[in-house]
């Protein structure tokens, strides 16, 4: 396909997303104002990144929107639910889903003009289920009057956070299997752990193996999204000897502790 002829796009993005500072973090976040930029051809930056309050019919907070390009840009603002990966415990929108019915920005779409800003509310149309809501604020931009240079497109996209805590906090966790993941040298043990609660409490711990060889680690704190499982992380078995382990997970969430026995075999 000839370059004049594609519309090819550069996605301008920065995902500052629902970081926590301890051990497998919701995602790599930088701790400062998220804000995207496209060379020297401006970008749209997002203030403040992310939106908290309790989760309760009515206005949760403000955000400021400004176009710092030198054209006109339709504007798309979105709540959009997280897809948790996982192996890492990272997030992303999910963009084929939205959360409009429980919280949306004050204007969803609109115009703004080159170097102006625009300030909206966000708010809590009904009460999330559970009683908590932890979603991402999807910023996107496009040119009214699209002006290609070298073929490019340019189009601006922001994640920022909407954090809606419960009035009456339920830590809960369903713990599932144990695994073995990766190979070779990166062989690890690992529980899946869902929470079916309505907090972001990371899930921490220990876990006591006994059998060929014995030992007691800590488990790599993870905070998961409600409704999403996570592969919690116990330790590197690469250099254990083979045979069948037991294993004692000591879990705590929040205020709630939980002990799980699982077996495993090293081939």
């Amino acid at each position: 396909m000839e370059l004049a002829r594609s519309r090819r796009v550069a996605g301008a993005a920065v995902l500052a997303v629902a970081g926590v500072a301890t051990g497998a973090v919701i995602a790599h976040a930088d701790s400062r104002a998220p804000v995207a930029r496209a060379a020297a051809n401006g970008g749209v930056s997002l203030r403040p990144d992310t939106v908290e309050h309790v989760a309760r019919k009515g206005r949760a907070g403000f955000v400021t929107i400004k176009n710092t390009t030198n054209g006109t840009l339709k504007m798309r603002v979105t709540v959009r639910p997280w897809s948790q990966n996982r192996f890492t415990g990272n997030v992303s929108p999910n963009y084929r889903a939205n959360l409009t019915p429980y919280v949306k920005a004050s204007r969803m779409s609109f115009r703004l003009r080159a170097h102006k800003s625009k300030r909206m509310s966000i708010r809590v149309r009904r009460t999330p289920p559970h009683g908590s809501l932890y979603a991402a604020l999807e910023v996107f931009g496009k040119q009214v009057h699209k002006k290609a240079r070298n073929g490019i497109i340019p189009q601006y996209r922001i994640v920022g956070r909407v954090r809606l805590n419960p009035k009456h906090r339920r830590p809960r966790a369903r713990i599932g299997t144990a695994n073995l993941v990766g190979r070779g040298k990166g062989r690890t043990l690992i529980l899946q752990v869902r929470n079916i609660g309505n907090t972001l409490d990371a899930v921490s711990g220990t876990a006591n193996i006994t059998g060929p060889m014995t030992k007691t680690v800590n488990l790599t704190p993870a905070t998961i999204v409600p409704g999403q499982t996570v592969f919690v992380k116990a330790l590197n078995v690469s250099r254990m000897k083979r045979g069948f382990y037991h294993v004692q997970f000591n879990l705590t969430q929040g205020t709630r502790h939980y002990t799980a026995k699982r077996i495993f075999q090293l081939r």
